[in-house]
């Protein structure tokens, strides 16, 4: 009885620390075109009038790579945010913030290299 109230405990221990670590994060979603980035979001509420995000990118390229990430609130109007990213193969990226008006969110990554450089980009290989 000792040791099932021993290994219930170390599980339920385990299990908490496990939902610590990705408290509030949405699970993990692959790119609309390129099936090894992957992104996950974490709404941080409300700063001011604007809805703040946290957004992470994870690489399961085995090598380098580099991306633009676009942000915004409305469908097919990038405008709030462009920026380029690059990402060792199998890591996870920093945390990034991310501003919008609205409280949903549409990312696009696009223009992916093999390189840290914006050349010989990547084919989309999503359907």
């Amino acid at each position: 009885m000792k040791k099932f109230l021993f290994i219930s405990l170390l599980a339920m221990i385990a299990s908490i620390s496990m939902k610590a670590q990705s408290a509030g994060w949405e699970s993990w979603q692959k790119t609309s075109c390129y099936s090894k980035i992957s992104f996950r979001l974490k709404d941080e509420g409300m700063r001011g009038e604007q809805h703040v995000w946290k957004v992470q990118f994870k690489n399961d390229y085995e090598q380098l790579i580099s991306f633009n990430y676009h942000v915004t609130d409305k469908m097919g109007q990038y405008n709030t945010t462009t920026h380029r990213k690059t990402i060792m193969g199998g890591r996870i990226s920093d945390e990034l913030e991310v501003f919008t008006k609205e409280q949903d969110l549409f990312l696009l990554v696009d223009k992916v290299s093999l390189s840290p450089y914006p050349k010989d980009f990547v084919e989309c290989d999503s359907n």
